[in-house]
């Protein structure tokens, strides 16, 4: 049965947005309802499957995915065609897990590192440099490579002296990092086009929760 709401439960651009057919991007303020149409927005699509395809929701925290389930099953609709998580839940779950053993750096296998030992593998390299810590080596990965976090430019060629040796003591322990989940993850999808191909057989629709409010 087709998902049916209330409509003083939405004004009418939040209502043409679930109803869209089409890809949609949402921009709007703290407060306005977001979290709330992405909501109607899964439940409706969850109505109207059709196949056997699931719909994917994407969270910024594990909180937030259990909490806009707890919802939907709120609202009478049945989520057993729903995977709700995080970006890093789906990238393990959908792309490593089943497609790793294409990646050399992951083929003999893998394990996520604690975000403890990673902070203490940091601070250990970062010892013998004076004026850099741990908190200096945050990265994050693009399409080309990884950009550093740190605004500080003068301290970037030391840190990028201690992540060369981060990566190479991740990758003789075999472990990865949050970021390398989604570098790898992105890797496999760009170099194996089938694997994408696979995922759409998988799945119907991709629903994206807001990263930052500001």
């Amino acid at each position: 049965m087709r998902f049916v709401w209330d409509p003083s439960d939405l004004n009418p651009e939040q209502a043409a947005a679930v109803t869209e057919p089409s890809s949609i991007f949402l921009i709007a303020c703290p407060g306005s309802g977001k979290t709330r149409t992405l909501t109607y927005k899964i439940a409706y699509e969850l109505s109207r499957r059709t196949d056997k395809r699931m719909v994917v929701a994407i969270t910024y925290t594990h909180r937030a995915a259990d909490e806009i389930q707890e919802r939907i099953e709120d609202l009478g609709v049945d989520t057993s065609g729903l995977w709700i998580g995080t970006i890093h839940a789906f990238c393990l779950e959908w792309i490593l897990k089943p497609y790793g053993i294409y990646s050399p750096e992951l083929a003999r296998g893998y394990r996520v590192i604690d975000p403890y030992d990673r902070e203490r593998l940091l601070e250990r390299l970062c010892a013998q440099y004076k004026g850099i810590t741990h908190w200096d080596c945050d990265y994050y990965v693009t399409e080309t490579g990884y950009q550093l976090g740190c605004v500080d430019t003068r301290k970037h060629p030391i840190i990028q002296n201690v992540l060369k040796e981060y990566f190479k003591e991740l990758s003789s322990s075999r472990q990865i990092d949050f970021e390398l989940i989604l570098w790898y993850a992105y890797c496999l999808m760009r170099d194996r086009p089938p694997i994408a191909v696979l995922l759409s057989r998988v799945f119907s629709h991709i629903l994206v929760e807001a990263l930052l409010q500001s």
